[in-house]
Parts: structure tokens; C-alpha cells; sequence
């Protein structure tokens, strides 16, 4: 089950993609960071929050840390848009920790239509950034800190004045089965548990599902545990075997193969390569 979910220990990373071809996502995904998926032509879909989001020229989504989120391209071929990760230590250059918590904690899941004149100031702040990223020394460091905090205040601006976006909610069964999982995910849900939960069969909802979501059944409960797994391991002290247990993985051996498959590397050392990188960016930047 391999998983593109953004790397939690790069630094800053941004991408102009111009797609000529239908493109879609192995998998829902999410990341450690804050991301910012800006459309600049085309067209695209984006599976989030239950919903199926049509993306075009204007478009900005804002996802936070562990968001799960899927984009497709459907019947559309042709799409343009920027995408920005970034963390909140990455602010750390300019801000101090209180300043990017209440700055990050104004930042909500959300999709905005942006105006002409909102478009082409997002649009600048993203070049700003690219430009930045692609010079070296300390100075240059601060610009991009800088152009990034200057774009969030921005963005916040715009979430306040958010047009309402076309979107289709995916089949209330499918929802059904989303909910359910969030609900029991610490739980063993099996095919038999989804597909009588929302009076379908099993062929018939492993279908649907996969049309929807992007995903298997199997992927997206994994992604949706890991997910939640992820943030255990950054964010508590907690043993894999405690962490498999909170999460619905039968066990730590469990947990270890499937997160292994789908970064590469077990949680543990997961764990070690994340606080070694905290350490080394606070004597840094201390």
C-alpha cells in the first residue's frame, strides 16, 4: 500500500505542475504539514471531508496537518495549479512559537473561490516563495519564512470572505461507511461490517467506494489509522505496542509492516529520524 503522504521531516516544498494527461493520486493521502492547493487553470477534483470538490481557475484548498485528501482528474485531462506545504517550525526563522501557534491556529480546512485580484496576489506569493527556495544562505531563509507568513495572513483574509465552491457530496451509503469508520476505526472493521452497515453487497460497495474515495477499502481504513498513528508518534510518548492498540492495529508487528509499506521505514525509527530533526532545527534556529 504505498503512500505519497508528504515527508514530515523536509523542509518547505512547493510545486508548479502543468498536466496534460489524466492524474491521479496512488491513494487519500495526508501530511504532517499545512497545505496549500492552488488552481490556476484546467480543471480538477478533490476528495475531502466527505466531499467531491470541483477545482478550477481561482480555486485555493487549505488542509491542515493529517487532513486525508485525494485529487483525480475524472473526465478532465488538462489542469495548472501550484501546491505549498509547509510546518509550523518552518516559521520558527521570523516568529516565535506563541506567534506561529495563534497565526496556524486561524488556518481551517477549507475550499475558497478567490477573485481575479485575490488570485494574482496568491499567485505572486507562491513565485515569491519558489524563488526563494531555490537560493541558499541564511538571509534567504527569512525571505521565504517571511513571503510564507505574509501568504497565511493573506489567505486567512480571504477565508473570512469565502464564496461557497460547487461541490458533489458523495452516495449517502459511502458516507455512511466513512462515518463509520471514523467512529470504529479503533475497532476490527472488516468488508462484512461496511458493506451490511450500509445494506449493500460486498462487490457492489467495494466498487462504489473505490469510485469515490480514489481508494480500496483496505487503503483508506490504513490510511485513515496511520493517520492517526502518525500524530501519535510525534505528538506523545506512547509505546507502538500502546499506539497499535489505539488505532485498531492488532498488533505492534501489525502496525510496523503496514507502516513500513507505506513510507519505507518502521515507526520507531520514524520517530528517532523526527526528534533528531526537532533537535537539530531548535539548536539551529535557538
Amino acid at each position: 500500500m504505498k503512500m505519497s503522504a508528504f515527508s514530515p521531516y523536509n523542509d518547505v516544498y512547493i510545486q508548479h505542475k502543468i498536466s496534460n494527461q489524466k492524474n491521479d493520486m496512488p491513494v487519500p493521502h495526508y501530511h504532517e504539514a499545512y497545505e496549500f492547493y492552488l488552481m490556476l487553470d484546467g480543471k480538477r477534483y478533490m476528495f475531502y471531508d466527505n466531499i467531491c470538490h470541483t477545482l478550477e481557475r481561482g480555486d485555493l484548498v487549505v488542509l491542515v496537518p493529517f487532513d486525508i485528501h485525494y485529487s483525480q482528474s475524472l473526465e478532465s485531462d488538462y489542469f495548472e495549479r501550484y501546491v505549498l506545504y509547509f510546518r509550523p517550525e518552518d516559521l520558527s526563522v521570523i516568529l516565535s512559537g506563541s506567534e506561529t501557534s495563534y497565526i496556524t491556529s486561524k488556518l481551517n480546512p477549507c475550499v475558497v473561490r478567490l477573485s481575479d485580484k485575490q488570485l494574482s496576489v496568491v499567485q505572486d506569493y507562491f513565485e515569491k516563495i519558489e524563488g526563494f527556495t531555490k537560493r541558499e544562505g541564511f538571509l534567504s531563509k527569512k525571505l521565504l519564512c517571511s513571503s510564507i507568513f505574509q501568504l497565511v495572513l493573506y489567505v486567512t483574509e480571504c477565508m473570512n470572505n469565502a464564496q461557497i465552491m460547487r461541490s458533489s457530496p458523495i452516495t449517502p451509503q459511502i458516507m455512511d461507511s466513512l462515518k463509520y469508520i471514523e467512529k470504529n476505526y479503533k475497532q476490527n472493521i472488516t468488508l462484512d461490517d461496511l458493506s451490511a452497515t450500509v445494506r449493500m453487497s460486498k462487490y457492489h460497495f467495494c466498487r462504489t467506494f473505490k469510485e469515490a474515495t480514489g481508494a480500496t477499502v483496505i487503503e483508506y481504513l490504513n490510511n485513515f489509522r496511520l493517520a492517526k498513528v502518525h500524530s501519535l508518534l510525534i505528538n506523545t510518548k506512547s509505546t507502538i505496542e500502546t499506539i497499535a492498540a489505539e488505532t485498531g492495529f492488532s498488533s505492534a508487528k501489525n502496525l510496523t509492516r503496514v507502516f513500513k509499506d507505506a513510507y519505507g521505514t518502521s515507526p520507531r525509527a520514524f520517530r528517532k529520524e523526527h526528534e533528531k530533526h526537532k533537535q537539530d532545527n531548535a539548536f539551529t534556529t535557538g
